[in-house]
Protein backbone atom coordinates (compact mmCIF):
# COMPACT_ATOMS: atom_id res chain seq x y z
CA UNK A 1 0.00 0.00 0.00
CA UNK A 2 0.94 3.61 -0.73
CA UNK A 3 0.73 6.62 1.30
CA UNK A 4 -1.82 8.26 -0.77
CA UNK A 5 -4.19 5.12 -1.31
CA UNK A 6 -5.13 1.73 -0.46
CA UNK A 7 -3.55 0.45 -3.85
CA UNK A 8 -0.42 0.88 -5.64
CA UNK A 9 -0.45 2.21 -9.38
CA UNK A 10 1.11 -0.77 -10.83
CA UNK A 11 -1.64 -3.31 -8.75
CA UNK A 12 -4.54 -5.30 -10.47
CA UNK A 13 -7.29 -3.35 -9.69
CA UNK A 14 -5.65 0.03 -11.16
CA UNK A 15 -5.58 -2.09 -14.12
CA UNK A 16 -8.64 -3.59 -14.42
CA UNK A 17 -11.17 -0.44 -12.51
CA UNK A 18 -10.02 2.42 -14.76
CA UNK A 19 -11.58 1.24 -17.55
CA UNK A 20 -14.72 2.68 -18.13
CA UNK A 21 -15.92 -0.13 -20.70
CA UNK A 22 -16.73 -1.96 -17.93
CA UNK A 23 -19.58 -0.03 -16.90
CA UNK A 24 -21.91 -1.99 -19.43
CA UNK A 25 -21.53 -5.09 -16.98
CA UNK A 26 -23.29 -2.76 -14.47
CA UNK A 27 -26.72 -4.06 -15.08
CA UNK A 28 -25.70 -7.80 -15.26
CA UNK A 29 -24.01 -7.20 -11.36
CA UNK A 30 -26.40 -5.46 -10.37
CA UNK A 31 -29.35 -7.98 -11.21
CA UNK A 32 -27.11 -10.72 -9.52
CA UNK A 33 -26.69 -9.08 -6.64
CA UNK A 34 -30.51 -8.66 -6.49
CA UNK A 35 -30.77 -12.82 -7.01
CA UNK A 36 -29.74 -13.15 -3.39
CA UNK A 37 -32.63 -13.19 -1.45
CA UNK A 38 -30.89 -10.97 1.33
CA UNK A 39 -30.21 -8.25 -0.66
CA UNK A 40 -33.28 -8.26 -2.86
CA UNK A 41 -35.33 -7.57 0.61
CA UNK A 42 -33.10 -4.78 1.75
CA UNK A 43 -33.25 -2.94 -1.88
CA UNK A 44 -36.77 -4.11 -1.91
CA UNK A 45 -37.72 -1.98 1.59
CA UNK A 46 -34.71 0.27 1.64
CA UNK A 47 -34.61 2.04 -1.08
CA UNK A 48 -36.57 3.87 -3.98
CA UNK A 49 -34.51 1.39 -6.81
CA UNK A 50 -37.78 1.28 -9.02
CA UNK A 51 -37.63 5.05 -9.96
CA UNK A 52 -33.58 5.66 -8.81
CA UNK A 53 -32.15 3.49 -10.61
CA UNK A 54 -29.64 6.34 -12.25
CA UNK A 55 -29.19 7.43 -8.00
CA UNK A 56 -27.84 3.75 -6.96
CA UNK A 57 -25.66 3.13 -9.90
CA UNK A 58 -23.81 6.66 -9.06
CA UNK A 59 -23.59 5.88 -5.52
CA UNK A 60 -22.01 2.59 -6.18
CA UNK A 61 -19.71 4.08 -9.35
CA UNK A 62 -18.63 6.70 -6.49
CA UNK A 63 -17.50 4.41 -4.31
CA UNK A 64 -16.21 2.17 -6.22
CA UNK A 65 -13.80 4.44 -7.78
CA UNK A 66 -13.16 6.21 -4.67
CA UNK A 67 -11.85 3.52 -2.67
CA UNK A 68 -9.77 2.02 -5.36
CA UNK A 69 -8.19 5.52 -6.42
CA UNK A 70 -8.36 8.16 -3.66
CA UNK A 71 -6.42 9.15 -1.05
CA UNK A 72 -6.61 7.54 2.34
CA UNK A 73 -8.47 10.38 3.48
CA UNK A 74 -11.44 10.66 1.03
CA UNK A 75 -11.27 6.35 1.05
CA UNK A 76 -12.37 6.56 5.42
CA UNK A 77 -14.57 9.24 4.45
CA UNK A 78 -16.76 6.93 2.04
CA UNK A 79 -16.31 3.79 4.50
CA UNK A 80 -18.10 6.49 7.04
CA UNK A 81 -20.61 6.92 4.39
CA UNK A 82 -21.50 3.58 3.28
CA UNK A 83 -21.64 2.75 6.78
CA UNK A 84 -24.15 4.87 7.60
CA UNK A 85 -26.11 4.01 4.98
CA UNK A 86 -26.33 0.24 5.48
CA UNK A 87 -27.17 0.42 9.23
CA UNK A 88 -30.53 0.67 8.89
CA UNK A 89 -30.87 -2.46 5.98
CA UNK A 90 -31.53 -5.08 8.28
CA UNK A 91 -34.22 -6.98 9.78
CA UNK A 92 -34.91 -9.85 11.75
CA UNK A 93 -38.93 -11.32 11.32
CA UNK A 94 -40.22 -11.99 8.97
CA UNK A 95 -37.42 -12.81 6.86
CA UNK A 96 -34.43 -12.20 7.74
CA UNK A 97 -31.58 -9.68 5.99
CA UNK A 98 -28.65 -7.24 6.73
CA UNK A 99 -26.71 -5.29 4.92
CA UNK A 100 -23.81 -6.41 7.18
CA UNK A 101 -24.54 -9.78 6.67
CA UNK A 102 -21.17 -11.80 5.69
CA UNK A 103 -22.47 -14.05 3.31
CA UNK A 104 -24.39 -11.12 1.54
CA UNK A 105 -21.32 -8.79 1.43
CA UNK A 106 -19.32 -11.70 -0.26
CA UNK A 107 -21.72 -12.59 -2.90
CA UNK A 108 -22.33 -8.47 -3.51
CA UNK A 109 -18.00 -8.48 -4.01
CA UNK A 110 -18.29 -11.63 -6.32
CA UNK A 111 -20.37 -10.11 -8.49
CA UNK A 112 -18.02 -6.83 -9.04
CA UNK A 113 -15.01 -9.10 -9.06
CA UNK A 114 -16.63 -11.94 -11.78
CA UNK A 115 -18.47 -9.36 -14.00
CA UNK A 116 -15.24 -6.82 -14.23
CA UNK A 117 -13.37 -9.76 -15.08
CA UNK A 118 -15.56 -11.32 -18.08
CA UNK A 119 -16.09 -7.66 -19.54
CA UNK A 120 -12.29 -6.67 -19.21
CA UNK A 121 -11.45 -10.13 -21.11
CA UNK A 122 -14.12 -9.47 -23.53
CA UNK A 123 -13.32 -5.77 -24.70
CA UNK A 124 -9.74 -5.47 -23.52
CA UNK A 125 -7.67 -8.59 -23.29
CA UNK A 126 -6.89 -11.41 -21.06
CA UNK A 127 -5.74 -11.80 -17.87
CA UNK A 128 -3.07 -13.57 -17.09
CA UNK A 129 -3.56 -16.36 -13.86
CA UNK A 130 -1.34 -14.11 -12.11
CA UNK A 131 -3.07 -11.31 -12.76
CA UNK A 132 -6.72 -12.52 -11.74
CA UNK A 133 -5.22 -13.65 -8.54
CA UNK A 134 -3.73 -9.90 -7.87
CA UNK A 135 -7.34 -8.52 -9.10
CA UNK A 136 -9.17 -10.59 -6.45
CA UNK A 137 -6.86 -9.88 -3.42
CA UNK A 138 -7.19 -6.47 -4.09
CA UNK A 139 -10.57 -6.45 -4.33
CA UNK A 140 -10.40 -9.00 -0.99
CA UNK A 141 -8.97 -5.59 0.45
CA UNK A 142 -11.19 -3.45 -1.23
CA UNK A 143 -14.26 -5.79 0.24
CA UNK A 144 -12.90 -4.74 3.68
CA UNK A 145 -14.56 -0.94 3.12
CA UNK A 146 -17.55 -2.32 2.82
CA UNK A 147 -17.55 -4.48 5.83
CA UNK A 148 -16.19 -7.55 4.63
CA UNK A 149 -13.31 -9.01 6.67
CA UNK A 150 -10.89 -9.88 4.50
CA UNK A 151 -10.89 -13.60 6.39
CA UNK A 152 -14.40 -14.65 5.16
CA UNK A 153 -14.53 -17.18 2.39
CA UNK A 154 -12.73 -18.26 -0.73
CA UNK A 155 -8.80 -17.64 -0.11
CA UNK A 156 -7.74 -16.96 -3.47
CA UNK A 157 -8.58 -17.02 -7.29
CA UNK A 158 -9.31 -20.79 -7.55
CA UNK A 159 -11.38 -21.23 -4.56
CA UNK A 160 -12.93 -17.95 -5.45
CA UNK A 161 -14.12 -19.33 -8.82
CA UNK A 162 -14.89 -22.81 -7.04
CA UNK A 163 -17.86 -20.34 -4.95
CA UNK A 164 -19.05 -18.43 -7.61
CA UNK A 165 -19.81 -21.47 -9.61
CA UNK A 166 -21.19 -22.75 -6.72
CA UNK A 167 -23.62 -20.16 -5.74
CA UNK A 168 -25.01 -19.92 -9.78
CA UNK A 169 -25.98 -23.60 -10.03
CA UNK A 170 -27.45 -23.75 -6.42
CA UNK A 171 -30.84 -22.94 -5.29
CA UNK A 172 -30.86 -19.73 -2.77
CA UNK A 173 -29.83 -17.29 -5.87
CA UNK A 174 -33.44 -15.93 -7.26
CA UNK A 175 -35.17 -18.02 -5.02
CA UNK A 176 -37.61 -14.56 -4.28
CA UNK A 177 -40.20 -13.42 -6.82
CA UNK A 178 -38.96 -9.97 -5.99
CA UNK A 179 -35.96 -10.77 -7.52
CA UNK A 180 -37.39 -10.92 -10.80
CA UNK A 181 -39.47 -7.87 -10.65
CA UNK A 182 -36.18 -5.82 -9.44
CA UNK A 183 -34.11 -7.35 -12.60
CA UNK A 184 -36.63 -6.06 -15.09
CA UNK A 185 -36.25 -2.72 -13.66
CA UNK A 186 -32.60 -2.49 -13.86
CA UNK A 187 -32.26 -4.27 -17.39
CA UNK A 188 -35.33 -1.85 -18.49
CA UNK A 189 -35.18 1.41 -16.24
CA UNK A 190 -38.22 3.76 -16.37
CA UNK A 191 -36.35 6.62 -15.17
CA UNK A 192 -34.30 9.13 -16.21
CA UNK A 193 -36.02 9.20 -19.53
CA UNK A 194 -32.52 9.49 -20.87
CA UNK A 195 -32.00 5.31 -19.69
CA UNK A 196 -35.39 4.44 -21.12
CA UNK A 197 -34.35 5.40 -24.52
CA UNK A 198 -31.51 3.53 -23.83
CA UNK A 199 -32.74 0.20 -22.58
CA UNK A 200 -32.29 -1.86 -25.42
CA UNK A 201 -28.28 -1.05 -24.77
CA UNK A 202 -28.78 -2.10 -21.03
CA UNK A 203 -30.46 -5.38 -22.07
CA UNK A 204 -28.52 -6.14 -24.57
CA UNK A 205 -25.54 -5.83 -21.82
CA UNK A 206 -27.63 -7.74 -19.25
CA UNK A 207 -27.86 -10.52 -21.61
CA UNK A 208 -24.35 -10.79 -22.78
CA UNK A 209 -23.47 -10.35 -18.87
CA UNK A 210 -25.84 -11.89 -17.00
CA UNK A 211 -24.51 -15.63 -16.43
CA UNK A 212 -26.37 -19.09 -16.81
CA UNK A 213 -28.92 -20.15 -15.48
CA UNK A 214 -29.82 -16.98 -13.22
CA UNK A 215 -30.13 -15.20 -16.49
CA UNK A 216 -33.22 -17.71 -17.71
CA UNK A 217 -34.44 -18.34 -13.58
CA UNK A 218 -34.79 -13.86 -14.00
CA UNK A 219 -36.56 -13.51 -17.10
CA UNK A 220 -33.84 -13.46 -20.24
CA UNK A 221 -32.31 -15.00 -23.03
CA UNK A 222 -28.75 -15.25 -22.78
CA UNK A 223 -26.21 -14.03 -25.66
CA UNK A 224 -22.76 -14.81 -25.95
CA UNK A 225 -20.18 -12.92 -27.75
CA UNK A 226 -20.28 -12.13 -31.67
CA UNK A 227 -20.03 -8.70 -33.73
CA UNK A 228 -20.75 -6.36 -31.18
CA UNK A 229 -17.99 -7.30 -28.76
CA UNK A 230 -15.91 -7.36 -31.52
CA UNK A 231 -17.16 -3.55 -32.32
CA UNK A 232 -16.60 -2.63 -28.96
CA UNK A 233 -12.62 -3.97 -28.60
CA UNK A 234 -11.90 -2.22 -32.24
CA UNK A 235 -13.62 1.19 -31.04
CA UNK A 236 -11.79 1.05 -27.55
CA UNK A 237 -8.63 0.88 -28.68
CA UNK A 238 -8.38 3.82 -31.02
CA UNK A 239 -10.18 6.20 -27.63
CA UNK A 240 -7.72 8.64 -26.26
CA UNK A 241 -6.79 8.13 -22.29
CA UNK A 242 -9.25 10.84 -21.30
CA UNK A 243 -12.26 8.95 -23.16
CA UNK A 244 -11.41 5.57 -22.15
CA UNK A 245 -10.28 5.71 -18.34
CA UNK A 246 -11.98 6.94 -15.21
CA UNK A 247 -11.40 10.23 -14.12
CA UNK A 248 -10.39 8.82 -10.67
CA UNK A 249 -7.85 7.31 -12.28
CA UNK A 250 -6.29 9.91 -14.64
CA UNK A 251 -6.37 12.21 -11.38
CA UNK A 252 -4.72 9.74 -9.31
CA UNK A 253 -2.09 8.63 -11.92
CA UNK A 254 -1.34 12.61 -12.28
CA UNK A 255 -0.89 13.17 -8.68
CA UNK A 256 1.43 10.15 -8.60
CA UNK A 257 3.42 11.21 -11.32
CA UNK A 258 3.10 8.70 -13.38
CA UNK A 259 3.58 8.50 -17.21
Amino acid sequence: MNQTGLFLPQSAIWKVSRETILLLGGPAAAILQIAHPQIALGVSRHSNFREETLGRLHRTLEAVYTVTFSPRAEVEAMERRIRARHAPVQRAEPQRYSAFDPAAQMWVLATLIAVAVECYEAFVGPLTAEECEGYYRDMREFGVCFGLDRNYGPANWAEFAAYYSEMLSGDELCSLPISRELASHIAHPRQPLFLRLGWPASNWATRRFLPSPACEKLGFQRIGAGPVDDAIRDALGLLPPELRYARQYLRAIDSAGQP
